[in-house]
């Protein structure tokens, strides 16, 4: 039997939780940096290329296990465990009746990420704004303006080309500077609270409560300028009674996903002679907006401009609490 490198670790469960959160910006095929976690200096750190994640173990060990079957050899294990590293370069894992033996890569295979250092105090009010905006952008988008979401001093910004959303977190922070849409959701998702902020030229770190950290890799790409749309000057008005629950029932009989607007009516086609309407007052005529970016804007706006001119056409503006945009429209 191979002998231990290093004496058995007992632990609680604190560990599973770290590999948990580190977990969410590894990858479960590529390169090994990619689906390994790094175990050094009492951290586990993981890594895809564009984020990363830290967070402080107690565990004093040097071991890169691959990060799937670590985390399902832990959550096997009661609250008490023993984690041994063998000469064959594989971590024992027991607890109770359970045993499990973890493959490891060498060191020199792993990207060792550090974090920026902190420069500025933040809180979940980031968090909120981020998830706000972030459902506009794209992973899989061919531009960065719309695979990306940029922060704009105290606001965030996201824009699919057809719907700009701006959204307000309060904080004063660096403007410029693009997050890939990838980060939204490990972020958002993090369970504890955010604490710190840093940056350098090429990357964003964010520090949660307990000094665990997700590091993204921004964009070099420079994001135009959105101010002229969002400043257009607009007509705001509350938002009609019934608005939300119109198109609400509109939607499963528009064959397009559009809503088109009549005066004192919605309705799923141009013609009233097809699909179904909904009576509404303060409504304008002529206007057409997709059905799932009008039911964005429910708990989120509350004033509202169906018509605002845009060229020879029309545009929807809306003002919210902590949040404003502008939806591309099309006459009907």
């Amino acid at each position: 039997m191979a002998k231990p490198r290093s004496k058995p670790v007992t632990q609680s469960s604190s560990l599973l939780n770290a590999i948990s959160f580190v977990g969410s910006v590894i990858k479960d095929k590529g390169a090994a940096f990619e689906t390994h976690v790094c175990l050094r200096n009492q951290w586990a750190v993981g890594t895809n290329g564009v984020l990363s994640a830290g967070n402080k173990i107690e565990e004093q060990l040097e071991a890169y296990p691959q990060n799937t079957l670590f985390r399902a050899a832990l959550e096997k294990c009661s609250e008490m465990l023993s984690i041994t590293l063998l000469e064959t370069n594989r971590l024992s894992i027991k607890s109770g009746s359970f045993k499990a033996l973890v493959p490891c890569v060498e060191g020199d295979l792993m990207h060792f990420i550090e974090p920026d250092p902190p420069i500025a105090v933040i809180d979940d009010r980031f968090k909120k704004a981020l998830e706000t905006v972030g459902v506009l952008a794209a992973e899989n988008a061919q531009s960065v303006v719309t695979a990306s979401i940029l922060m704009n001093g105290f606001s965030l910004i996201a824009t699919d080309r057809k719907f700009i959303m701006e959204a307000w977190h309060g904080i004063d922070l660096p403007p410029g500077l693009t997050l890939p849409k990838a980060f939204v959701g490990p972020l958002t998702k993090a369970k504890k609270p955010l604490t710190g902020f840093g940056f350098s030229s090429s990357s964003a770190t964010f520090y949660f409560e307990d000094g665990s950290w997700l590091k993204t890799q921004t964009y070099a790409d420079v994001y135009p300028d959105l101010n002229t749309l969002l400043n257009k000057e607009a007509n705001l008005w509350s938002i009609p009674e019934k608005f939300f629950e119109a198109v609400t029932s509109l939607e499963p009989f528009s064959e397009d996903g559009n809503i088109y607007f009549d005066n004192g009516y919605l309705r799923s086609h141009p013609s009233e002679t097809v699909g179904a309407s909904f009576e509404i007052a303060g409504t304008p005529k002529g206007v057409v907006y997709p059905a799932r970016y009008l039911k964005m804007l429910n708990g989120l706006a509350n004033k509202i401009d169906f018509i605002t001119p845009h060229g020879n056409a029309y545009c929807l503006t809306f003002q919210g609490e902590n949040a404003r945009g502008v939806i591309a429209g099309r006459a009907n």
